[in-house]
């Protein structure tokens, strides 16, 4: 069991470090060019959601945040 949520834990984490990587070509690109998706703008509406929430918000908030590490 142990070694299957290793495996399952290595393939999370790649996968997240891959949408990282999109995520700041996608930031650069729309620095760059206009016509790019607004990728911090998006990120801002996400947030955004989260804190109208209020108090519960703000918490799934900080979940959410706790599994990017």
């Amino acid at each position: 069991m142990k070694n299957a949520l290793n495996n399952v834990n290595g393939w999370l984490n790649g996968v997240v470090g891959l949408l990282k990587t999109v995520i700041v070509f996608f930031v650069f690109a729309g620095i760059i060019w206009n016509g790019v998706p607004n990728v911090i703008q998006g990120i801002m509406n996400l947030v955004n959601g989260f804190l109208m929430g209020g108090l519960a918000g703000l918490f799934a908030l900080l979940v959410f945040c706790s599994f990017m590490d």
